[in-house]
């Protein structure tokens, strides 16, 4: 099908778009597989005139900028539900004009977003599942282990229930079944209750919490004892893996043949979704499909950004009528 150029944002009532961007605090993220990332869009939008790529995890905008300077005549949309990472991105990404367009909505959103728009099919869908450094970092966001903030946790503030407001009123045998499917935790009955203790014992921020935790969890030299269960809370929190069933749902059906599914995930519950997408759900429901051999960070990425060690990208071709068979490796890994 021939490319198709973005709308301008007149007439557009449903998706949040915006093309500039307010004042915002500084947004600091390392983007993780940037160049494995970039060479399979290049490889997808290869004799492409218009090639339209959607990074559905904008972030600060790394893998957009990268495909952006790589093709001189893509175009991107990056999706995020974060309102700071619109405003950074759209700074950081300004100075590519109508190649580039941000919409804050979640990833899910993903077909609503492209019938908008007027797209059929794009060229390639990114998505890194990472939390950003940026959320982590900033304390008021209620992500760190490390920094004073309150329980919230939200990945957009402008919606939705904080974490105080969640653990105010969910049971313990929830509180243990979230902390067991999205954390890996076995003991998740015993780990829920001391959650529901410290929180009603006047444990009212991240770090607080963070410390009660560490006091009665046991303990790994390399990981704070918090951590599984941190990780649990947030996707509990913003849903996300009811959102990345969404997208995996919806994003083989939306790509164009010789189109390129790219994700990249950074714990096993994502990566298990992902996987059995890949290899049952998309061939059956779409056409045909081949999958990559899933990537890691190397050596040299992993020291720069320790966050990187647990990355894996996962690739989705949806394959053109006279491709050869064979073309893209099989994935290997079980």
């Amino acid at each position: 099908m021939s490319a198709t150029r973005l709308p301008t944002a007149r007439g557009q009532s449903e998706a949040d778009l915006t093309t500039s961007s307010p004042e915002q605090a500084e947004f600091s993220h390392v983007t993780v597989l940037r160049e494995a990332v970039t060479a399979a869009v290049a490889r997808a939008a290869a004799d492409r005139a218009e090639p339209v790529i959607v990074d559905c995890t904008l972030g600060g905008g790394g893998h957009a900028e990268a495909v952006l300077a790589a093709l001189p005549t893509a175009q991107v949309i990056g999706l995020d539900r974060d309102l700071a990472a619109i405003a950074a991105a759209s700074a950081r990404l300004g100075h590519f004009g109508p190649r580039f367009r941000a919409v804050h909505t979640p990833f899910g959103r993903l077909a609503d977003v492209l019938r908008d728009l007027h797209i059929p099919d794009v060229t390639a869908i990114i998505a890194d599942l990472g939390v950003s450094s940026h959320q982590f970092d900033t304390a008021e966001r209620g992500f760190s282990l490390r920094h004073e903030g309150p329980l919230d946790m939200r990945m957009d503030t402008s919606t939705g229930l904080t974490l105080a407001e969640r653990l105010a009123a969910v049971s313990l045998e929830d509180l243990a079944d979230i902390l067991y499917e999205y954390g890996d935790i076995r003991r998740s009955i015993g780990t829920a209750r001391i959650v529901l203790q410290s929180v009603q014992e006047g444990a009212d921020t991240t770090a607080k919490l963070a410390q009660r935790l560490a006091a009665r969890l046991p303990r790994d030299r390399n990981v704070h004892p918090a951590t599984l269960v941190f990780q649990a809370l947030r996707i509990w929190v913003n849903g996300e893996l009811d959102e990345l069933q969404a997208l995996l749902r919806d994003a083989p059906g939306l790509l164009q043949a010789g189109g390129v599914l790219a994700v990249i995930s950074f714990h096993s519950g994502e990566d298990r979704l992902v996987k059995q997408m890949m290899r049952a759900q998309a061939p059956k429901k779409y056409g045909e499909f081949t999958r990559g051999k899933p990537q890691a960070a190397g050596d040299e990425e992993v020291q720069e950004n320790p966050r990187a060690r647990s990355a894996r990208l996962r690739l989705l071709w949806r394959s053109r009528p006279d491709a050869p068979l064979g073309e893209t490796g099989e994935d290997e890994d079980s």
